[in-house]
């Protein structure tokens, strides 16, 4: 998908995908040692902003800007 189908699935309130970190992502965050994590394709910000909840500092990156300025209110 380019950037633009992205922002179309992220235009509405509600998250695509909900808030929640993705299941795999969560069973593994114990093993993730501290230190920066970088989120690639993090779209609206579920997976980096656990992430960062759990004292990572970390860099998403995604093609959506609605993504992302979706990510950064669920960071707010």
């Amino acid at each position: 998908m380019d950037a633009r189908r992205w922002d179309e699935r992220y235009a509405g309130e509600a998250f695509a995908f909900g808030d929640q970190p993705n299941d795999f992502l969560a069973a593994l965050a114990p093993r993730i040692p501290s230190g920066p994590v970088l989120c690639l394709g993090d779209g609206e910000g579920r997976n980096g902003v656990f992430l960062a909840g759990l004292g990572h500092a970390v860099t998403s990156v995604d093609q959506s800007r609605v993504g992302l300025a979706k990510a950064a209110m669920l960071a707010s």
